[in-house]
Parts: C-alpha cells; structure tokens; sequence
C-alpha cells in the first residue's frame, strides 16, 4: 500500500524559505519530488519537520489525497501485472497527461461501433470538421460556447442541430465513461450538464389519410410491372399488416399459419423482445402475397433490390407518380402506417394502448408487460375488424 509523506528540507535557502517536498513510500522503495511549496521558519514547527501553517498544510494535503487517489489508480490498473516502485510512480505522476483528442477517439469509437446509426456518427464528424477547419479538436475545447457556436452553424436544419449534437453528446460521454475512473479524471468537465441538444420538432409532411384518400389508393389500377402499381401494393399490404415498414416488408423471412412473424428492424437490436410481433395475413391480400412470395424471403423485394433504403426510395417514387394522378401529389410510404393507426383509434375506437401495441411499440404500462404474457391475438382481431370495416365494400 503506497503513502506520501510531506517532508520539509531541513535546509534554508538564501530568503530563509525551506523548500516542501512529497515522498512517496511504495513496496519498499522510495522517492522524492518537489512540490513548488516553500515555508518559512514561522510556518514550521520547532523541530523543522512539521508545518503549523494551518492554510499551506491545508492545500498540501488536499494534493497529497488526489495523488494517492492517482496511485491507487495506477495500482489497480497494474494489478497482476507489475509490481510498482516509487521510482515509476513518481515518474508518472510527474509526466505531463497528453491532450486528448476528440476526433482520434471518435474515429476509433466508429471504428468499433456496430450500431445501425453509426453513419450519423461519421456524418456528424464531417460536419464538425468543416465547421471547424480541421480534424483536430481537443476535449478541453468542447464547452458551452463552442456547443453554442456549433448549434448556430447547423442553423439551417433544426434536424441536424438534434441529430448532430445529440451524437456529438453521446461520443463525448462515451469518451468519459471510458477514459476516467473515480480516481483519476482524463476529461474533467461535462459542457452536457449545462448544454440542451434542441429537440427535433415534430416530423412535417408526414400525416394519416383520410378514409376516401386510402380508397383512391386502394382502386388505384396502374400499369402491370409499374413502380406505381408495385408502390400501390406496399401501401395496402402495410395498412393491412398494421402499418409495417418498408425494411420489414424488405426483410422478413416467416409466413406460416397464416401469420408474417418478424423481429422490426428498426427497434430489434434495442429490445429484450426483440421487437417480435405476430401479424395475420387477412384474406384480402392473398392475392398480393402470391404476386409478391419470394424464395428466401416471404417477399422477393429483397431480390429485386440491392437494399432496403433503394426499395424504400422506389416506393416513394411510386407514390409521387401514382399521387400525381389521383389528386394525392404528396404521398409518402411512412403515411400507410399513420394511417393505419389513425384509423384504428378515430375510426374504431380501439384503445391507445392497443394501437401502440399493434405498432409494435414499447408502450409505457410497466411492469404490467412484464406480468402478462404476449397474446397477438386481441391486436390481430382489432386489425381484422378494421379491414372489413374499411374495405366492406370490396370484400
């Protein structure tokens, strides 16, 4: 176990001042090293060990605590490895700590990432550097004025001000929690504690359709292999399989009994349950599941596209083309989900709880998910109900 000792040279220098030095006792071993501190006569005791300035011997041992707190830390750091002696400890306590760099620990963070958002990440990066002029940025650096300037520099998107500086905080953070230790700290201050990311507005352009809307897209007759007609038939199949995504569509690989079973793509990896969810196939698309059935995946979207994000965009595509001639000239996939829930709470006046359920969102009823055991069954007959509801005249 290592300890300081506080030690007065016993020799006065030409100003009669006694320089104070730390010693530091460690396996045996032992080594000294100047603290800048001097004392005169006055301020040490009598023998010329002890100092009796109460101010002076204060501000010695508030240092003495926070090096032995940077020792312990080394001690365990080296634990089963090495045996420390005074000499190194001292050395070490004596090097100048290098700056840290945020971006050399971002390109490393990435580097190691496997989240499905690291792009952001990278994006964010190329975004700071321009704002900066270079790739270089020490953590000091990063306080509320420089957050500041950054947030008015992204000014232009209030998207980007959320997106990007809420990553910026989540890097940094994850830089703190793995540099400092609770006895030694690398990044000394948090600007977060101070610093608000904006919060994103709510999303525009996006908004459920009316009842008569969804019909025209429903009778929608386009040509045979269009985008338009392929755009048409996601929107439908999505409205009727409880607003499911175009990545799931895209990635699903289980139809049996009569039921599409998938994990949802973009909540999967956050989730216990891994955001499974029962959907059942009504009758009304059948046809559809027949135009569309795959070989490896339950749709052969995965085959025709090199990615989600292309079959995402062509859908989109269609949506514009096929909007164009049935009054709707703003129509985005995102809309047959909004709809779908919409309609199940306006129209049908199914609970809220419900609704979240069949979205396959988390929901907020606690430890009652818990207690009670997963039964798709209650969203899957709301979801019958409101297709024959909307869509009684075509069955």
């Amino acid at each position: 176990m290592a300890n300081i000792i506080i030690a007065v040279c016993s020799h006065c220098d030409r100003r009669g001042e006694h320089n104070v030095s730390f010693q530091v006792v460690m396996n045996g071993t032992r080594k000294s090293f100047k603290t800048g501190v001097r004392v005169r006569e006055s301020d040490i005791s009598a023998n010329g060990r002890n100092i009796k300035n109460h101010r002076i011997l204060s501000m010695l041992e508030k240092k003495r605590l926070e090096l032995l707190d940077r020792i312990y830390a080394m001690e365990l750091k080296a634990m089963g490895e090495r045996t420390l002696t005074a000499d190194w400890v001292v050395e070490k306590l004596l090097t100048v700590p290098q700056e840290q760099e945020f971006f050399a620990y971002a390109d490393n963070w990435l580097s190691r990432c496997t989240l499905k958002g690291k792009r952001n990440y990278a994006t964010m990066l190329n975004r700071l550097e321009r704002f900066l002029g270079k790739r270089y940025l020490p953590f000091a650096s990063i306080n509320f004025a420089f957050l500041s300037n950054f947030e008015k520099y992204l000014a232009r998107s209030s998207r980007a001000q959320s997106l990007y500086l809420g990553a910026l905080r989540h890097l940094f953070r994850e830089a703190m929690r793995e540099m400092n230790t609770d006895y030694e700290k690398v990044i000394h201050d948090d600007p977060f504690v101070r610093y608000v990311v904006p919060k994103q507005p709510p999303r525009q352009g996006v908004r459920a359709l009316e009842l008569d809307e969804l019909l025209r897209i429903y009778n929608y007759k386009g040509r045979t292999h269009s985008r338009a007609q392929l755009a048409r038939d996601c929107f439908v199949m999505s409205f009727c399989l409880m607003g499911m995504n175009a990545a799931d569509l895209y990635d699903c690989i289980d139809y049996s009994d009569g039921k599409i079973k998938y994990d949802r793509v973009k909540t999967r990896s956050r989730r216990a349950d891994n955001a499974h969810i029962e959907v059942d196939v009504h009758p009304i698309l059948k046809p559809l599941m027949k135009r569309y059935a795959g070989a490896s995946h339950v749709f052969n979207f995965s085959g025709r596209f090199a990615t989600p994000s292309n079959f995402n965009c062509s859908l989109n595509r269609g949506l514009k083309e096929m909007g164009k001639e049935i009054g709707l000239p703003h129509l985005q996939f995102y809309q047959a989900r909004h709809t779908f829930a919409t309609l199940s709470r306006n129209l049908m006046r199914f609970p809220k709880s419900d609704v979240d359920e069949a979205l396959n969102h988390i929901g907020d009823l606690g430890m009652a998910d818990v207690y009670i055991k997963k039964d798709f069954s209650i969203i899957n007959d709301n979801n019958r109900k409101l297709i024959e509801e909307v869509f009684k005249d075509y069955l």
